[in-house]
């Protein structure tokens, strides 16, 4: 049994100083793309982050609070939520069997109620953080994860397991059973964080969610700036890195970071394309 294809959205968009994305970045501001994934599988589709809320096209900083204003700037525009692009390109939401979070920070979580049925997977300590009384001030929007079946994994931080030890089922959570998908462990960004594995026909893909915020954090290495678990994080990042090195072919994709997917030839995986917000648009919505 194997993959078919990967699906890559854009769900919107957010700002960032360089500086802000890892340890020795320039001075300029970026704007970085909030990425979500649907897998197809024989089983039914799988999707990796639900990306942001629909109520981004409208009202960001009445949705998501001080938060969205003062710390970091979300923004999308009408009909860029993960289920209605789905639902445009012909993939139907209701379709989707499971949902893998890498974490549960709102620009990962916001379209979580477009899947009812399907359980989410998440880690034991991601569970924990996300409801900790000081969860709203890290990031967290516990009302977008409140009415989901969320499903805690269970690894260990003290293991660094190799590519090949994931590919023969001796680390790592296989989603299907078939060890097309395999979700592992990747901590620090928050104390749960984890990626998904995609062994797809032409090759394997990492998506790796908030481990790195962009290629330069790995290709260097360059640590993130404010990790939660600073050594944990320090580790995911050197086993992307590894990764990165001993399977060229691999594409790392990170949550917000779009660039390996540039001009990518490759029948197994389909990036659709998004609109580009107008500076004047932006500027208009962050305020």
């Amino acid at each position: 049994m194997t993959i078919s294809v990967l699906h890559v959205f854009n769900t919107g968009w957010v700002s960032v100083p360089e500086r802000q994305l890892y340890v020795g970045g320039g001075r300029g501001v970026r704007t970085l793309p909030v990425l979500s994934f649907v897998v197809e599988h024989p089983r039914g589709l799988v999707v990796f982050d639900a990306g942001l809320n629909a109520a981004f096209a409208t009202h960001p900083q009445r949705y998501a609070g001080w938060h969205n204003e003062r710390m970091v700037r979300f923004r999308s525009s009408p009909g860029m939520h993960l289920s209605q692009q789905m639902k445009d390109c012909g993939l139907a939401p209701q379709d989707v069997s499971h949902v893998v979070l890498s974490h549960l920070h709102y620009d990962h979580t916001g379209d979580l109620s477009a899947f009812p049925h399907a359980p989410v997977l998440t880690t034991r300590q991601e569970c924990e953080a996300a409801r900790a009384p000081s969860s709203p001030l890290r990031g967290y929007l516990p009302r977008e994860f409140a009415r989901a079946e969320l499903v805690p994994l269970d690894f260990a931080t003290d293991v660094s397991p190799s590519l090949s030890d994931i590919a023969q089922s001796l680390y790592g959570h296989d989603l299907m059973a078939d060890g097309t998908l395999v979700v592992v462990p990747t901590f620090g960004h928050t104390p749960g964080h984890q990626s998904l594995l995609a062994f797809l026909p032409h090759g394997v893909a990492l998506l790796a969610g908030d481990a790195v915020y962009s290629s330069e954090g790995y290709i260097r290495p360059a640590a993130q700036p404010h990790p939660r678990c600073v050594d944990l994080a320090w580790r995911s990042l050197i086993g992307l890195r590894a990764l990165s090195k001993g399977a060229p072919q691999a594409l790392i994709v990170p949550a917000h970071d779009d660039t390996v997917l540039h001009g990518l030839e490759r029948p197994d995986v389909v990036v659709h394309d998004t609109q580009v917000l107008p500076a004047v648009a932006l500027s208009a919505r962050l305020r």
